[in-house]
């Protein structure tokens, strides 16, 4: 298989995880999902990271990724994403607990040539509705029509969360309702 741009921009960010700028990743959002999904289109890869506080301080800093980025070469910017072998990338420092717990369980994605950490589906699923965009609500029933997740995993990571009712009423209106999809 040969490499894509996105597996190219994926290996920089592999790179700079193993020069210690970053301690973790996982791929979220859209590119994210479709390791579980029928291809949807994205423009962008949305990458969740873990950066250690500055030395002394509790405050963290994205600049040293961003300056080593600069030094490889990687200078375009795209709206707010650096641009790294064609792909607008999105860092986002984890933040959130939820973030946090689901970039400490994320998994590297058995794929030939290619095996980046990603969000499990239950995590992706938790997030989206944690935000609850359209766009993430439209994820969700791709999620649940596609039975691309485990129930039973899904359940206690709702549950700690605070998620539960909103996912319930989702699917009411997933059951009820025409589809979001079409």
């Amino acid at each position: 298989m040969a490499m894509t741009e996105s597996t190219k921009a994926i290996a920089v960010v592999e790179r700079v995880m193993a020069e210690g700028l970053i301690k973790k990743y996982a791929i979220g959002g859209a590119l994210g999902a479709l390791f579980y999904l029928e291809p949807t289109q994205t423009e962008d890869i949305d990458i969740f990271i873990h950066v250690d506080p500055l030395p002394g301080s509790s405050l963290i800093s994205v600049g040293p990724l961003f300056e080593r980025l600069r030094e490889l070469g990687y200078t375009e910017w795209r709206n707010e994403n650096i641009v790294v072998e064609e792909w607008p990338i999105q860092f986002l420092p984890v933040t959130k607990s939820l973030e946090v717990q689901a970039l400490e369980k994320a998994i590297r994605f058995p794929a030939p040539d290619f095996q980046p950490y990603v969000f499990s589906p239950e995590y992706l699923m938790a997030i989206c509705l944690n935000l609850f965009r359209p766009k993430d609500k439209v994820r969700l029933e791709q999620f649940h029509r596609q039975h691309a997740f485990d129930p039973e995993k899904l359940k206690p990571i709702l549950s700690e969360h605070g998620l539960t009712g909103k996912w319930q009423k989702l699917l009411e209106l997933f059951e009820a309702g025409p589809s979001m999809l079409s």
